[in-house]
């Protein structure tokens, strides 16, 4: 497998991009490129993730492997920012007035949020509010070269099984969401790709529904896999279901 521009997440080890017109702060640390998006005193920090070519879905011998995760090789042909958490019920707050969680808490993943209103209600409103962001969802593609992270393993951290101490899943206490930043970050800097809340991504599956990945706080660990996908109606809005921003670059 190849990855172009092999620092994790800049699009060149050399070559520092540009400060994005809707940063309000921006730099570089061990896991590459970030840049911050502030609403007043909350703040989402982006993370750049480079152009690359990587093997998506599982093979056959992988437990758990579904029958729509055929592996074949998906080139990412541009870089694009990727929040490295879930939405915050703050920022979602901040964004929309709202507060539709069972699970309440500023440092909690927003949850029971549909497809739809994370259009409507969410995307729109602060793509309105902060000129030249033009945020969205990631694709199927980008969601799970991001959270590959360079990897071929079931997850980020390996084959291994999916311990209390590495992601929010069902055999871990409390039975509820956790805070965004709870455990070690992937190798590009994102937290929890695995666990907490489903997430939301760009594409229709079967007829209406809308594909989700990542897994949740109330999931098998089989659904927690880089490659394990599902699909939800698109006006579903359970309290194992949230999302995290995609910035084009440029």
């Amino acid at each position: 497998m190849t990855i172009h521009g092999q620092g994790p997440g800049c699009s060149s080890p050399h070559i520092q991009p540009d400060q994005p017109v809707w940063a309000a702060a921006f730099g570089q640390d061990v896991w590459g490129y970030w840049a911050e998006l502030a609403l007043g005193p909350v703040s989402q920090r982006l993370r750049q993730i480079a152009a690359g070519e990587f093997g998506m879905g599982s093979p056959a011998s992988e437990p758990g492997r579904k029958q729509d995760e055929w592996r074949r090789t998906v080139d990412i042909d541009q870089p694009f920012w990727l929040a490295d958490t879930a939405c915050s019920q703050a920022l979602w707050q901040a964004v929309t007035g709202q507060q539709p969680s069972r699970f309440r808490g500023d440092d909690l993943p927003v949850e029971q949020v549909s497809w739809d209103a994370v259009h409507v209600r969410f995307l729109s409103e602060l793509n309105r509010r902060v000129p030249g962001l033009n945020a969205m969802l990631p694709t199927e593609a980008q969601w799970e070269y991001a959270c590959r992270a360079g990897t071929a393993t079931v997850y980020h951290w390996g084959d291994g099984p999916v311990s209390p101490d590495l992601a929010h899943h069902e055999h871990r206490q409390p039975r509820q969401t956790v805070p965004v930043r709870s455990f070690e970050p992937n190798a590009w800097g994102l937290y929890q790709m695995h666990g907490n809340v489903m997430e939301w991504c760009a594409q229709n599956g079967r007829s209406e529904d809308r594909v989700v990945r990542g897994g949740a706080w109330n999931s098998h660990a089989h659904t927690l896999r880089s490659a394990s996908r599902l699909e939800r109606s698109r006006s579903s809005a359970r309290n194992d279901l949230g999302f995290r921003l995609a910035v084009p670059v440029g």
